[in-house]
């Protein structure tokens, strides 16, 4: 089946998208995102901490908040800070929070989804 052309419905929105639609307007790329969070810190930020902390951002946003959901700020960095540690990867608490700040606050000023 051809998935670029298949049909499914939207369970939030309630309307038929095509597999390759966009379903939310304000859509934010991973890729934008990384390079929005890169121009903002002045530290270095290598791609396996980027992926990681994308990952459970992600995980996080889709899978605890989902669409409209409540959340607190600092939930989504103790989340992201847990993940990290069961994953025997180091990085600081404080690089972490101070990218999921500017992450979240991205997502805000732009009124988006990721």
């Amino acid at each position: 089946m051809d998935k670029e052309n298949m049909k499914t419905i939207d369970l939030h929105t309630g309307k038929f998208v095509l597999g390759n639609e966009n379903r939310y307007v304000n859509s934010i790329s991973g890729n934008f995102m990384k390079d929005y969070v890169c121009d903002n810190i002045d530290f270095n930020l290598s791609d396996v901490e980027w992926i990681l902390i994308d990952k459970y951002f992600g995980e996080y946003w889709n899978n605890i908040v989902g669409i409209g959901g409540y959340f607190y700020w600092d939930e989504v960095t103790d989340f992201i800070y847990q993940k990290i540690i069961n994953q025997k990867q180091l990085i600081s608490q404080e690089r972490i929070k101070f990218i999921v700040e500017l992450m979240l606050a991205k997502i805000e000023k732009d009124g988006g989804f990721l």
